[in-house]
């Protein structure tokens, strides 16, 4: 489960190390889209808790265990508090995405089909309903918080994928990359800073307030929804 974890937690990091991101940027007069399919299953079922660089990993493999154990126990305590709060993360960004949709002039509903195998963008749409000109495809690769070392704060992140498909015939009108809150900034790439009302100094402090806690996730996750329907202008 950990390495699972850990792997979407650094999967926009090792972007940074790759070539340019190469985005396909969306011509609004000329795609002919106004009513948009939103696909579901976009977030994970759990929020990450991560600190990228912690003290143990530096200890061999003995240390490397230990920190495991660490950072799994952080992230379940981390689920455990929003959980209890009854926080729904795909509900929540669903829910934005449409609103912000409706602000740009387009009419969006979501559109249920089969649930991911992984964070990324489906292979096959589901049959869309009639009259709908787009599938808008957002893949969250990881939400939740992330410290860049020990003692560094920890900060909402997201790292999403968005993609809109023309139902008619399955062509590409955009496709982009978003994350708040990187460790490294990839160029090609829309980052976005973290709000600084949602800093939290430790493993405590994330979880002495679960209210503050879940409102910093639908914060950034607000934030990720708003701009991928920016790009859709």
């Amino acid at each position: 489960m950990f390495k699972r974890v850990l792997v979407a937690a650094m999967a926009m990091t090792v972007a940074a190390c790759a070539s340019p991101y190469v985005a396909t940027p969306y011509d609004r007069s000329t795609a002919s889209v106004q009513s948009i399919a939103l696909i579901d299953d976009s977030v994970p079922e759990k929020a990450i808790a991560y600190e990228v660089a912690s003290v143990g990993g530096n200890f061999g493999l003995i240390g490397a265990l230990v920190d495991a154990g660490i950072q799994a126990e952080r992230q379940g305590a981390v689920n455990e508090a929003l959980d209890g709060l009854g926080f729904e993360a795909e509900s929540t960004l669903e829910a934005r995405v449409i609103e912000a949709l409706g602000q740009q002039g387009y009419t969006a509903a979501p559109l249920t089909g089969a649930d991911r195998a992984k964070r990324d963008f489906l292979e096959t749409y589901p049959e869309a309903p009639a009259g709908v000109d787009g599938y808008l495809d957002i893949a969250i690769v990881q939400y939740g918080y992330m410290s860049a070392g020990a003692g560094q704060p920890f900060r909402p992140t997201v790292g999403a994928k968005v993609k809109l498909v023309k139902v008619s015939d399955g062509s590409t009108l955009m496709e982009n990359m978003i994350v708040y809150n990187p460790l490294n900034t990839v160029e090609g790439v829309v980052t976005l800073a973290p709000n600084p009302d949602y800093e939290f100094r430790n493993r405590a402090a994330l979880l002495e307030n679960p209210e503050r806690l879940a409102a910093g996730i639908e914060d950034a996750l607000n934030q990720v929804a708003d701009t991928a329907a920016r790009l859709l202008r």
